[in-house]
């Protein structure tokens, strides 16, 4: 399968905080053959309400560890998208990216992951590490989802909304970890006839790769 996204129409956004949106990321009869084929199986609860961290509560599935295929994962993935994926790997897409945000990804390992958010799962206001260079999300829902949009915050405060991104079909939001970064999901609503499903992609640096289990962001 040809996977065409050299051509995005990503918006620049200045406030409160450089981030970046496109709503056509790939070409309509690729997302729809990725969005028909999401992986539905091997997810496991993420849960966490207490502590110093950040809190949240997601499904999340690992395809890529520090640009390693997940051979668990892998097996059980369509051709659709382990196409999808290595397209993802390869030199030209981190390039593509790096001239993008005018960051230098070339030394980064990638960090991939299939998250659903059911209802009740939701992500708490916080800042990306600073080790992850950029991160990008990929919406694939099936349908009109009640919540499960991403929060666009002036702080700390869960109030603070300066933008308001609903997880729609074939968008893809753009995130680079800052002081001032501040991001959170709204809670899926409970009844919420559809999940919000989405591909998540780290850039990490790797002198501060963290194991699988604690690279967690839920974007």
């Amino acid at each position: 399968m040809n996977i065409r996204w050299h051509s995005p129409d990503f918006k620049r956004k200045k406030e409160p905080f450089e981030w970046f949106c496109s709503d056509h990321f790939l070409s309509a009869n690729v997302f729809k053959r990725l969005q028909t084929e999401f992986p539905h199986t091997g997810y496991r609860k993420s849960h966490r309400e207490e502590g110093d961290e950040k809190y949240y509560s997601t499904w999340d599935l690992l395809a890529v560890d520090k640009g390693i295929p997940v051979q668990e994962t892998w097996n059980n993935l369509t051709t659709a998208w382990k196409a999808m994926l290595k397209a993802i790997l390869k030199d030209d897409y981190r390039h593509y990216f790096s001239t993008l945000m005018e960051r230098d990804l070339s030394k980064t390992h990638l960090h991939a992951r299939f998250t659903i958010y059911h209802e009740n799962c939701w992500l708490a206001p916080h800042c990306d590490r600073p080790d992850k260079i950029l991160t990008q999300t990929l919406y694939f829902p099936t349908g009109a989802i009640e919540g499960g949009e991403l929060l666009i915050l002036g702080s700390s405060d869960p109030d603070d909304i300066k933008e308001t991104v609903a997880p729609s079909p074939n968008r893809s939001v753009i995130l680079q970890p800052s002081p001032n970064s501040w991001h959170s999901v709204r809670k899926v609503a409970t009844g919420s006839q559809n999940a919000r499903r989405a591909l998540l992609l780290h850039f990490v640096c790797p002198d501060n790769v963290l194991d699988s289990k604690d690279n967690e962001s839920h974007v």
